[in-house]
């Protein structure tokens, strides 16, 4: 069995299922992939030229997209000092030991996806890219390391920190405008969306500046609540 054959995935304790080009077919997706001998013999016997996919939790993955800017070089020496694999695609995976949340892409640097294993999966060395008709490869075969403690804030999704409402207290007296500012995170843009909504029905213009302050005191970015505020008017239009 040479480095690139998917089973070496699968002494790393990966679990591993067959792949479409890129995409798992099986009942159950990536969750129906397994580490059972047996049942992956069975399954290469049945799909003899599919690719491989794996997951492993406790493991996440830098995927480096050169076509979107991805150069996992700019992160430093040790963002490749791990298990590396080189995409059809040409660019590479790096393979961290982490079993924290993550977000869905590397903050402040475009073109680096993250890939859990509790919640997807990438594709094993051994498979052939879709489009290219290139292998994936081993480029580093080493253990896979910790991630790098100096990479936690751009891998862990942002946390929310309450700020101090700046609402002054005779506009929080207000039933509509104390819910938004009392909003808590996860219903911020139902509470300011229902706010809104209320507002334009009664024809209470003067509160939607209000309503936009508390929305910001309680973490809603200008974006956010613009878009809170389109959808209440297109809700009370048709309303109307």
């Amino acid at each position: 069995m040479t480095d690139n054959h998917p089973r070496v995935m699968l002494e790393r304790g990966f679990a591993l299922g067959p792949l479409d080009g890129k995409k798992a077919f099986l009942p159950g997706g990536f969750h129906a992939f397994t580490t059972d001998r047996d049942e992956l013999n069975r399954l290469a016997r049945q799909y003899p030229r599919c690719n491989w996919g794996g997951r492993r939790e406790g493991v996440i993955v830098l995927d480096e997209d050169p076509r979107n800017g991805g150069n996992l070089d700019e992160l430093g020496p040790d963002a490749l000092d791990t298990l590396v694999v080189r995409t059809g695609s040409g660019g590479r995976h790096a393979y961290f030991r982490f079993d924290g949340k993550i977000r869905g892409k590397l903050a402040d640097y475009p073109g680096i996806d993250l890939k859990s294993g509790r919640t997807g999966y990438t594709v094993m060395p051994g498979s052939v890219h879709p489009d290219t008709g290139l292998l994936y490869v081993i480029e580093r075969n080493i253990e896979i390391k910790p991630l790098p403690q100096r990479l936690l804030p751009l891998v862990e999704p942002p946390k929310y920190v309450p700020q101090p409402t700046v609402v002054s207290p005779e506009k929080r007296s207000h039933g509509i405008v104390r819910k938004v500012a009392e909003a808590s995170e996860g219903g911020r843009n139902a509470v300011t969306f229902w706010a809104f909504c209320r507002a334009l029905e009664r024809g209470e213009q003067s509160l939607l500046d209000d309503i936009r302050a508390a929305a910001a005191a309680v973490g809603l970015d200008e974006r956010e609540i613009e878009t809170c505020l389109r959808s209440a008017q297109r809700t009370v239009g048709r309303a109307a």
